[in-house]
């Protein structure tokens, strides 16, 4: 695939690497119409090299289902879990994918593709599509909260993502949550991941009902009086609340914005939060669930991808 030449005509291909599925979604660089999208569980043992050409492929596919010439594709845009070197376009090192460390992303979509490659942390990713998209479009003080497989911030400071000196800003899966965690052996994840991530969910749900269950079905079960599940989901908003307290005590944030698999309970995550930090603050920040779901990486990385190619394509009104 080549570049085209410059202008508004073509597509870009946003695409969200999570630790369970991967999703892309294709866009129109003039009018911003969503063309065609495909998600797919992430390979997240297969290392990065395989797990790139597979990626490749699955673009190539995309492009060619919405009936454009492979000549079409104008930029990507990529979110990642983990540290990403935003600037460089190059994946530090990626939480719950094997292997995923110095990677220059950009330079291999550049050399295979012909393309411009937007590459970010998937939480600041998410935050960049709930501020073009979403929930965020009039606040430049907000953070997004993603939680999923992993637990990460997207973090907007004076409408501007903060990433941090060393690209680690926002990590606050690695919130230190209790003091007998000090010093653990975690295998590599945080204190805070290890109690509210979708694994660790799940594994909570394991012990209670003997069965694993998805995040949301242990909410409407507790939801529904089902007391197992009411001591897993208390947890929850438990550690959830506190990391609230946490980052509002550091920022004072205009909203905290709960995104990814973990937040699709909606009010019966966050309304328990809200009465547990509102206990503990005098100045509580608006807590919101996304605007756009488990698609607001996909938006962000679609907003990076025109963002590459013309900040001005990528501003334009119309495509908000």
């Amino acid at each position: 695939m080549t570049k085209q030449a410059t202008g508004t005509s073509g597509l870009v291909v946003g695409i969200d690497i999570g630790g369970t599925k991967i999703a892309l979604l294709a866009t129109d660089i003039a009018t911003g119409e969503d063309l065609g999208s495909e998600r797919l569980p992430t390979p997240a043992d297969a290392g990065p090299d395989a797990m790139v050409e597979q990626i490749f492929a699955r673009i190539r596919a995309l492009v060619e289902s919405t009936g454009r010439p492979p000549e079409a594709l104008r930029a990507l845009g990529i979110a990642v879990p983990g540290y990403v070197d935003m600037e460089q376009g190059r994946v530090i090192r990626a939480g719950n994918l094997a292997g995923w460390r110095d990677i220059p992303l950009r330079d291999i979509i550049g050399r295979e593709l012909g393309v411009p490659a937007y590459v970010d942390n998937d939480a600041s990713t998410a935050a960049l599509g709930e501020k073009w998209r979403g929930a965020a479009k009039k606040m430049n003080n907000f953070v997004f909260l993603a939680l999923g497989t992993g637990v990460g911030a997207g973090v907007v400071v004076n409408g501007r993502v903060h990433r941090g000196y060393h690209n680690g800003a926002g990590e606050v899966g690695n919130f230190m949550m209790s003091r007998r965690a000090l010093g653990k052996d975690r295998g590599g994840h945080g204190d805070l991941e290890l109690r509210i991530g979708g694994p660790a969910v799940q594994e909570q749900t394991q012990e209670e009902l003997g069965e694993k269950l998805k995040i949301k079905d242990t909410f409407q079960g507790a939801d529904q009086g089902e007391r197992p599940l009411k001591r897993v989901a208390s947890r929850r908003a438990d550690y959830s609340a506190m990391t609230v307290v946490n980052i509002t005590a550091l920022l004072d944030p205009e909203a905290i914005i709960f995104g990814g698999g973990g937040a699709s309970a909606g009010a019966t995550l966050l309304e328990p939060v809200r009465m547990r930090v509102e206990r503990e603050l005098t100045t509580v920040p608006a807590l919101m669930r996304s605007a756009l779901g488990e698609d607001a990486q996909l938006h962000g990385a679609v907003f990076g991808a025109l963002w590459q190619l013309d900040p001005d394509l990528a501003l334009r009104e119309e495509l908000r």
